[in-house]
């Protein structure tokens, strides 16, 4: 009996270990090793590594399709309000800051025509024309950005950027709680093998 006892919780324990150290792998597998490695007759590579490029363009499609698009910031953008008080500020900086700044420090003389006086009036006559004319530059602005910016691009080339040690560290820090109990279900499953092996295994010797 006692035999029967050592020997069930020897193949118990060995059955969680490789059930443990099974996912343990695998999991491992999906990011190392980030080169290609010959082992005799056959190539061994992490899934992810092997797969970067197609992975980031499925993920870049996606991302553009299912969650965000440039047409849904273009509608966002169109769909804004620009008070006064934004468009002041904006002036500010750029009329503001950029006119005293950088031309009226650079050109003294300048500052005998361009004064306060004068150059709130050139923020008005922009702000008057920007209020006029908003939904054609908000239009305008848009359909720039359709045609320039290609959303998907700047995220397949972002992720691209990305080094493989960098992806697997983004990876494991998201799913770190997940994949730790993939591993301890595998010594789990691994046990419950174990168990039924060696019941198996009884009734095989009663036979």
């Amino acid at each position: 009996m006692k035999n029967l006892v050592i020997q069930f919780l020897i193949m118990v324990s060995v059955g969680t270990l490789i059930g443990w150290f099974t996912n343990y792998l695998a999991i491992k597998l999906l990011f190392r090793p980030y080169k290609e490695v010959n082992l005799l007759f056959f190539k061994i590579q992490g899934l992810i590594p092997k797969r970067r490029d197609e992975i980031a363009v499925n993920i870049s499609e996606v991302v553009e399709k299912e969650l965000i698009s440039l047409d849904d910031i273009a509608e966002k953008f169109q769909n804004s309000e620009f008070s006064e008080e934004m468009i002041d500020e904006l002036l500010d900086k750029i009329i503001g800051e950029k006119l005293q700044k950088s031309i009226l420090e650079k050109n003294p003389l300048l500052k005998m025509l361009i004064n306060d006086s004068m150059i709130e009036k050139i923020k008005k006559y922009f702000k008057n024309a920007i209020l006029e004319n908003k939904e054609e530059i908000i239009s305008e602005i848009i359909k720039i950005a359709k045609e320039k910016i290609d959303f998907k691009e700047i995220m397949l080339s972002k992720m691209q950027n990305f080094s493989l040690k960098e992806t697997e560290d983004i990876i494991l820090r998201i799913s770190k709680k997940e994949l730790k109990h993939i591993e301890i279900i595998g010594g789990i499953l691994g046990g419950i093998i174990a168990v039924f092996q060696f019941f198996v295994m009884l009734f095989v010797k009663q036979i």
